[in-house]
C-alpha cells in the first residue's frame, strides 16, 4: 500500500478544521502521513489543531506569521514522505470521497498529477448563471481558460483538489508563496508537459461566500503567475 501524506493548510477556519482534520484520520486507507500547517490563524483554530498533536503520524506546524498559502504548501512538500501528496482543504469544500477518485485515477493511469474538477463543461446560459451565483467563478473561467490555450489543454477546472506524485513535484522549483502558487505551479507542470489527468469529484461551495480566502482580485496574481510562466520559463 502506498504512502500518502495528506497535507491540510490552515488559515482561520475554526468552524470546519476540526471535522477536515477527521475526515483524514478516519479515512480508512492506513499508510498515511498527516501534515497539518497552520498560518498563524487568530480565529481558534490553531487551539483546536492541537487537539491532534499526540496522534501518530501528525506532524503539526503553528506559524507565528502569516507566510502565504503557497508557503504552507512547499513547506509541506519539503517535509512529505509520501509516494503521493493529497491537498485537504480545511473548509470542507471537497468530499474526502474524492481522494479515493483520484487516488484510483492516478494508481490507474501513472500521471504525475491529477486534478479533481468541480465543474463539467458548461454552455454559455450555464457559465452566465455560474458568474451571477458565484461571481468568483469568472476567475476559475479566465484561468482555465488561458491555460487551455497556452498548453493545448482541455481542463474544466484547474483551481480544484490536487493529488501529486511527490517526486515528481519535488522537480519543480516555485517562487511563489502567496495565492498565486497553484498557477505559477499548474503552469510549470504544464510547460513541462507533465503527464496530468482529471476526473470529476464530489464539492459543495461554502455558504458564506465571504469566507473564502480566494478573493475576485486574485484572478489578478493568477494572470501574472501563469503569464510569468509561459513568457519567461525555460524547461
Amino acid at each position: 500500500m502506498n504512502l500518502v501524506t495528506f497535507l491540510i493548510p490552515v488559515y482561520n477556519e475554526v468552524r470546519t478544521v476540526e471535522y477536515a482534520i477527521k475526515e483524514v484520520v478516519n479515512l480508512n486507507y492506513t499508510n498515511k502521513q498527516i501534515i497539518i500547517i497552520d498560518n498563524n490563524s487568530d480565529d481558534g483554530s490553531k487551539e483546536i489543531i492541537k487537539k491532534f498533536k499526540d496522534l501518530n503520524d501528525v506532524t503539526i506546524i503553528l506559524k507565528d506569521k502569516n507566510l502565504g498559502f503557497g508557503d504552507s504548501i512547499k513547506k509541506g512538500i519539503e517535509l512529505s514522505k509520501g509516494e503521493f501528496i493529497y491537498i485537504q482543504y480545511a473548509d470542507l469544500e471537497y468530499h474526502i470521497k474524492g481522494f479515493s477518485l483520484m487516488f484510483n485515477k492516478i494508481l490507474e493511469t501513472k500521471a504525475d498529477t491529477v486534478f479533481g474538477e468541480r465543474y463539467k463543461k458548461q454552455n454559455i446560459k450555464e457559465i452566465l448563471i455560474s458568474i451571477k451565483n458565484r461571481p468568483a467563478f469568472l476567475g476559475t473561467l479566465v484561468t482555465t481558460k488561458l491555460i487551455n490555450i497556452f498548453y493545448k489543454k482541455n481542463f474544466n477546472d484547474i483551481i480544484g483538489a490536487k493529488l501529486y506524485k511527490t517526486n515528481k513535484i519535488r522537480e519543480i522549483n516555485i517562487n511563489s508563496n502567496g495565492q498565486g502558487f497553484d498557477f505559477e505551479f499548474i503552469s510549470k507542470i504544464c510547460k513541462k508537459k507533465y503527464h496530468i489527468e482529471t476526473i470529476m469529484i464530489p464539492y459543495k461551495p461554502r455558504a458564506r461566500s465571504s469566507e473564502k480566502k480566494i478573493k475576485f482580485y486574485h484572478m489578478f496574481n493568477a494572470l501574472y503567475e501563469i503569464l510569468k510562466v509561459k513568457l519567461f520559463y525555460k524547461v
